[in-house]
């Protein structure tokens, strides 16, 4: 009995002195106010939290550019694609306005040819020059010969030296 009290007694003292000796060790959690050891320690950390909110709001600033970057190049890319795909209709549609054009050259070869030479003369004079050769390479030579014997001379020699010219490489 007496080893019982004793152990009681000695529990009884020592159990104070125990739960006193290790304080808490705890950290407060993020935002609650922190006890600082000196002005010095409060100043880095307010400086540290501070640096990290810019970092945060860079980060963020960033993010927001990276999408708008995202979108810009999605809207580009929509753009070129369209703007390859008018180019292509726009050449299709030279191609066939050329093809045309050359058609109704053709035609007005044949027509030219069909009619008497002195009026075909007459009449390939008033054109307009790129008209008149394109009229003239289209025709048969002998039929264009006889054109350019009723035309002036100072026209059917200009005529001839520019149709020279085209049907050289």
């Amino acid at each position: 009995m007496i080893r019982w009290i004793y152990c009681s007694l000695m529990t009884a003292l020592l159990f104070p002195a125990l739960s006193s000796a290790a304080p808490a060790t705890e950290t407060p959690p993020p935002g609650e106010s922190r006890e600082f050891g000196s002005v010095e320690e409060r100043r880095l950390l307010l400086s540290l939290e501070e640096e990290r909110r810019g970092l945060a709001t860079a980060k963020e600033s960033l993010a927001e550019r990276e999408n708008e970057l995202k979108r810009l190049e999605v809207e580009v890319d929509k753009k070129l694609t369209e703007l390859t795909r008018l180019r292509q209709e726009l050449e299709e549609m030279m191609a066939q306005r050329s093809e045309d054009e050359q058609k109704r050259i053709k035609d007005l070869a044949r027509m030219y040819e069909k009619m008497a030479p002195e009026k075909a003369a007459r009449l390939i004079v008033t054109l307009d020059e790129g008209l008149a050769i394109a009229i003239l390479s289209g025709m048969k030579t002998k039929a264009a010969a006889k054109l350019l014997n009723f035309m002036e001379k100072d026209k059917g020699a200009k005529l001839s030296a520019a149709f020279s010219s085209l049907q050289s490489p």
